[in-house]
Parts: structure tokens; C-alpha cells; sequence
């Protein structure tokens, strides 16, 4: 996959002595604008990060990518950029770039999310793990959480204790990476330490679901499941505060 344009404002941010590229996307008005910061997935600034970083924008919402793989040599395919990426780096980046969100004056400070599909989905548990600035997580089919990038920071599956706003989490149970029993250990470990969440499981539903650019497409059933899922998600981010989180947790 080749890197798509990203109209907006674009950004640079010092963290641990590198420059990183982050790429703002704003709604109509002058705010201020609940916001997302958006995770991507394996395939970095591709089409379908594209395609949410404008279709955030229009459901409102003041959109912020960082570019994780701003280090990656050039010679390497987006695809391929994963394995230059370490836990403890991207936890700086996410807290940057989070820092950079909260400075803006056309953020709602209350109503600021993190949010990812696959690799995206685990960083948005890495980063409302260490980063306690969130309204919610939203994590699409978030694999790899088991694992680690690096040596020295534990899995995302080991902070979630740590995390302090809902999580709200959609899962297909065609999906192996992360599977049905993943997502059964997430729900349990989040429900072991009373942190409010919402799940939805799509039953006609593979891996990368909601991802309208995937290579071998997707079927009638997984086009609908990401559309519901994404009226879902909109439902859950209209949700004033941690509170309603928990009721709704409480009521699924």
C-alpha cells in the first residue's frame, strides 16, 4: 500500500529527539470540537486512514494522526513499517501528541478520545493506559495485544489495569488476531479491575471489517456490520462522561 494525501493542517512534533509528522483534520466551525486521536492501523498513512481522517471531520470531530512511522526508512513499504516500532517510543508520541491536542483552543477538553482499528485498536489500550487524558478508548479488532514491541514496557494486556475512561470495543467473530476468546480476555480483565466498557461482537464479521480499502475487499455482511458499527461508535462518543460509560457498561 502507498502512502494517500492527507489534506489539513500538518504538524511537527519533537519527541525523543526525532521530528514526527502529525496531521490535523478540522470540522466546520470554530469550536470548540470534541476530538480523536486516531491510531492507525499496519498499513500507516494509507487509504483507509484517509478515509477516516475525513470521515471523523464530518461526524464533527476535531481529528489529529500522528505518524508513528515517521523514522521508517523510505525504502521500506508502509506495510513492512511495523517492525521499526517500540512500545516505549510510541507511548512518548501518543503523550506528545495528546500534550499538542489539549494545547489547541478548538479542542472540548471533555470530550477527547483515542481511537484505532487493529494495530490502532491496541495503541488506543496503550495509550488510555498511559496517557489518563480520555474521555474513552475506541478499539477496533485490536491484535497483538499480548505482545510486546521492545524490550522493557509491558503488553497493552498487561496496563489495561491501568486504564481510567470507558473502553468501548468491536470485535468480528471470523477474526483471529485478535479471536473470540481474545476478546473474551480482554471484557474479563477489564470487568476483573471495574473499568466501565461496552463490546460488540459481529458474528458475519472478519479481521479489518471496517476497513473500506482492504486488498481482498469486503462483503455485503461486513460492509453493513462497519456501517452499524460506526453509527454505534458515534452513539457511544456522544456519551457526556465517564458516568454514562458505566451505565451503558452495566446495561451490555
Amino acid at each position: 500500500m502507498q502512502e494517500a494525501k492527507f489534506d489539513g493542517e500538518t504538524i511537527d512534533l519533537n519527541v525523543m529527539g526525532r521530528s514526527m509528522d502529525v496531521h490535523i483534520a478540522a470540522p466546520a466551525g470554530r469550536g470548540p470540537h470534541p476530538a480523536v486521536l486516531l491510531m492507525f492501523h499496519r498499513g500507516g498513512l494509507d487509504a483507509c486512514t484517509a478515509h477516516y481522517f475525513k470521515e471523523f471531520p464530518k461526524a464533527g470531530y476535531l481529528t489529529i494522526v500522528p505518524n508513528f512511522y515517521h523514522h521508517c526508512p523510505k525504502d521500506v513499504p508502509l506495510h513492512d513499517c511495523k517492525k521499526f516500532l517500540k512500545d516505549n517510543e510510541v507511548i512518548a508520541e501518543i503523550a506528545a501528541s495528546a500534550d499538542y491536542a489539549l494545547s489547541r483552543p478548538d479542542l472540548d477538553r471533555s470530550r477527547f478520545f483515542i481511537a484505532g482499528h487493529c494495530m490502532g485498536g491496541r495503541l488506543s489500550f496503550l495509550g488510555a493506559a498511559t496517557k489518563p487524558v480520555f474521555t474513552a478508548a475506541i478499539a477496533y479488532y485490536g491484535g497483538g495485544m499480548m505482545s510486546h514491541w521492545g524490550e522493557g514496557t509491558p503488553t497493552p494486556f498487561e496496563l489495561i489495569k491501568n486504564i481510567r475512561c470507558p473502553v468501548y470495543g468491536f470485535f468480528g467473530d471470523l477474526d483471529t488476531n485478535p479471536s473470540p476468546a481474545d476478546a473474551d480476555r480482554f471484557e474479563a480483565e477489564l470487568k476483573h479491575y471495574g473499568i466501565p466498557y461496552v463490546f460488540h461482537r459481529y458474528p458475519k464479521a472478519g479481521h479489518g471489517f471496517q476497513n473500506p480499502a482492504r486488498p481482498k475487499g469486503r462483503n455485503a455482511d461486513e460492509i453493513a456490520t462497519s456501517d452499524s458499527a460506526w453509527a454505534t461508535m458515534l452513539e457511544l462518543m456522544r456519551a457526556p462522561n465517564a458516568t454514562a460509560g458505566r451505565a451503558m457498561a452495566q446495561a451490555g
